[in-house]
């Protein structure tokens, strides 16, 4: 291969870092290949450096070279290693599930706070909702800080779950998942006011909006998990939270991430549906970026139908 001069670590190291293309900068091109050596070969920065002289196979070598081809093509990291770090737990990832953002990270740590405040004020048990898991990364994230939550999470399809799964298991996090499609009627009654918080992050990114997006996202990553029509942008949010107000139990919350530009929209729809104590926050760049909601209790909501 141009410009290997051997199958040492060290030397395949630098041939690595040098082979990957524009439009990575030099910094980009020194954590990639950092993450690619540590992700292939367990070899973190100090101990790849303490080892530069060991030599590694064929077969890791041919390895490497499928790995370059891949980022040169635009892949992001995350699929060709399989794994994403999110809030500290290694997260399984490949094409067909949404690489977790450093955005939902944001919602897990309100909703967390959130959860701290609900617990004081009430039953110290609790049961909470990630609808359209994907990943996993909300529910384990959520399981891990509140191990002695009942942490359930759904989504349409099978194979994704099966990660989801997967990654549970290897976090050590004891979620129950199942199969809820956002579209269809009632298919877990068990739920009926069982459900203390419901979190989600559905697609939500307008198809008018896919050209000011990324290559690697727009080329790799699973546009059902993404995109959603101009027609009807809250399409997901108006059936979650038809299904949240029965699940919910009385002044349970409802967690949303949404698109910047439809706080407004989003609030209003909410306040529509008949939640109450509605707030958007801005993530860590100023942008309306999430957004809360609770289900009335039963004397308050009440007094209001009457």
């Amino acid at each position: 291969m141009t410009g290997l001069k051997s199958n040492k670590v060290g030397d395949l190291y630098k041939w690595f870092k040098g082979q990957i293309k524009y439009p990575y900068v030099q910094r980009e091109k020194n954590a990639l290949a950092d993450e690619i050596f540590f992700r292939f070969f367990k070899l973190r920065p100090d101990q790849r450096i303490l080892e530069s002289e060991r030599r590694l196979p064929e077969s890791d070598i041919v390895s490497l070279k499928r790995a370059l081809n891949r980022l040169n093509k635009g892949e992001p990291l995350q699929y060709i290693t399989g794994l994403a770090d999110f809030l500290g737990h290694t997260i399984q990832v490949g094409p067909g599930v949404l690489i977790p953002r450093q955005e939902t990270g944001e919602l897990v740590l309100w909703v967390s706070e959130g959860i701290r405040e609900y617990i004081t004020e009430s039953n110290p048990t609790l049961s909470i909702l990630d609808f359209g898991t994907g990943s996993g990364c909300i529910a384990i994230a959520l399981s891990a800080a509140f191990p002695g939550a009942e942490v359930r999470a759904c989504d349409y399809c099978g194979e994704i779950l099966k990660m989801a799964k997967h990654s549970a298991l290897i976090s050590g996090r004891d979620v129950e998942f199942f199969i809820c499609n956002a579209f269809e009627g009632e298919n877990n009654s068990i739920l009926s006011s069982s459900v203390d918080f419901l979190v989600s992050n559905p697609p939500y990114v307008t198809e008018s909006e896919k050209d000011m997006m990324q290559r690697n996202v727009v080329g790799f990553e699973p546009h059902k998990a993404l995109f959603v029509s101009d027609a009807d942008p809250l399409l997901f949010y108006r059936n979650i939270a038809l299904k949240a107000m029965r699940w919910l139990k009385p002044g349970g919350w409802v967690y949303f991430e949404i698109n910047e530009i439809m706080g407004r929209q989003c609030s209003d729809l909410l306040a529509s549906q008949g939640y109450c104590r509605i707030m958007v926050k801005t993530d860590i760049n100023g942008k309306e970026r999430f957004i809360r909601a609770q289900r009335p209790e039963l004397r308050k909501f009440s007094q209001e139908k009457s």
